[in-house]
């Protein structure tokens, strides 16, 4: 079974090469280059406001998008789970160029450079712009508290609870691993697939989802959203890959080549479910108990 995988993907790699380089393989490092050099590319989900589709041709809306590639990869998407990362990230508003404004990796204090920042807004549905400190740390911000928007109780919160996973792709294989993102309405299916792992009987980089698309609504309007499904377990040499890829990957601090929220249901307006929007800590199973602390 792992040949004839090993086989496909060299296949389906050589087919974009000319003829003089097929079947070669890299035999030489590009300098003193070590995994904490490589950003890892972003796998997005397309939504009507995503400048993609626009750009390209072959990008449609509620389709996955590769962004190092720049190729579509359907709606429908195998994956093997093999690392994710907690954080509380303080996104620009759609149509804001400055793309994350704070971040916090440990739910707690904010990065390197982000403390004691202060930042002018202009937030969709609100007439007076925003402006906000990030203090100390995220507890004093109070930017993952309903009601500080000017003073509004109903006002969601501007930070957001945001989890970066790396998937690994078994019918992608030769595109290596990618990030996608699951932010504002993508959390609570995040927490759903965190939940399945930690169920299962083996480590998450043995197990196989299916990533596809929903059909959601907002205030903004329709958009896309994420669904995991269990499907199997990956076959050994996915399973060998994604092993590896974890052990390299799991004391570095990766970040994707492309960073913003994919415009799905937005932190703008007023609509959200209060009870879990703000929630930072150990993300409990509903069967096990069991939490998630940053990897699975």
């Amino acid at each position: 079974m792992a040949d004839t995988e090993n086989k496909a993907v060299a296949t389906k790699a050589d087919a974009d090469l000319p003829a003089h380089l097929q079947g070669k393989t890299k035999d030489v490092k590009f300098g003193n280059v070590d995994s904490s050099d490589i950003i890892i590319p972003r796998v997005k989900l397309l939504q009507s406001t995503s400048p993609e589709v626009e750009a390209y041709d072959t990008a449609k809306i509620g389709q996955f998008w590769h962004t190092l590639a720049e190729q579509p990869m359907g709606d429908r998407l195998r994956i093997v789970p093999v690392f994710m990362k907690k954080e509380v990230v303080v996104w620009a508003p759609r149509g804001d160029d400055r793309g994350i404004l704070a971040r916090s990796s440990d739910c707690i204090n904010w990065d390197e450079g982000y403390a004691n920042l202060e930042h002018t807004v202009k937030i969709k549905n609100v007439k007076e712009p925003y402006t906000f400190n990030t203090r100390d740390n995220v507890e004093q911000s109070k930017l993952l508290q309903f009601g500080q928007i000017h003073g509004d109780p109903d006002s969601k919160p501007f930070a957001a609870l945001t989890y970066r996973f790396m998937f690994l792709f078994p019918d992608f294989l030769e595109l290596g691993p990618a990030i996608i993102i699951n932010t504002r309405s993508g959390v609570k299916p995040a927490k759903q697939l965190i939940s399945k792992i930690e169920l299962r009987p083996v480590d998450h980089y043995a197990q196989q989802y299916v990533m596809s698309t929903t059909e959601e609504t907002s205030d903004d309007g329709p958009y896309k959203g994420y669904s995991y499904t269990a499907d199997g377990y990956a076959s050994e040499e996915v399973y060998n890959m994604a092993k590896e890829l974890y052990d390299t990957y799991k004391d570095l601090d990766w970040k994707a080549s492309e960073e913003t929220d994919d415009g799905g249901a937005s932190g703008d307006g007023k609509t959200e479910n209060k009870q879990s929007a703000g929630r930072v800590g150990g993300e409990a199973s509903e069967k096990t108990g069991k939490q998630a602390d940053g990897k699975f």
